[in-house]
């Protein structure tokens, strides 16, 4: 006579509530992502926009309007279509006229956080010191002239970037 040793693999109720707590967990994790995803996009909406007015083909906008540090935004309706254009004085000083709008996103837009610019499509920070140059997510450039008193932007020129904003 030999000894016979049987082993019983665990099945029943104890594998069943395993696999609902795997399931729930992971329904919950869903879940919350999704509520995190809806809120981060509710917290990020965009600021108004100003709407500029062309004096001889020319918008002028007074430096100290910017003088804040925060991010300003302004329209103006061209053919039909409402061209968005952000200026933004950088950490160096300088005012960064740039679209509204990146290459890689289109005309989302931008919203300014504790950290800097931030796209309001995916998310991507932005460094502050690299706004107004072209590239990866970053607001497609904006040709202005900055004087001591003044941002000048032409109708013109922005007239070339209402392509970002046409649906």
């Amino acid at each position: 006579m030999g000894l016979v040793i049987r082993f019983r693999s665990p099945g029943g109720a104890p594998r069943r509530l395993w696999g609902a707590a795997v399931y729930a967990s992971a329904f919950v994790f869903i879940v919350l992502v999704t509520a995190e995803f809806i809120y981060a996009k509710s917290v990020s909406a965009l600021s108004p926009t100003s709407e500029v007015t062309f004096v001889n083909g020319v918008a002028h906008i007074p430096l100290g309007q910017v003088a804040d540090g925060d991010l300003h935004r302004y329209a103006a309706q061209l053919n039909g279509t409402e061209v968005r254009f952000l200026l933004y004085r950088k950490p160096d000083g300088n005012v960064a006229t740039v679209l509204d709008a990146c290459e890689i996103c289109g005309p989302v837009g931008f919203y300014k956080s504790g950290n800097g610019i931030v796209c309001k499509n995916c998310a991507a920070p932005i460094n502050p010191q690299s706004v107004g140059q072209a590239g990866g997510c970053n607001p497609v450039p904006l040709r202005a002239t900055t004087t001591p008193d003044e941002v000048q932007v032409s109708q013109a020129d922005l007239a070339s970037g209402a392509h970002f904003f046409q649906h």
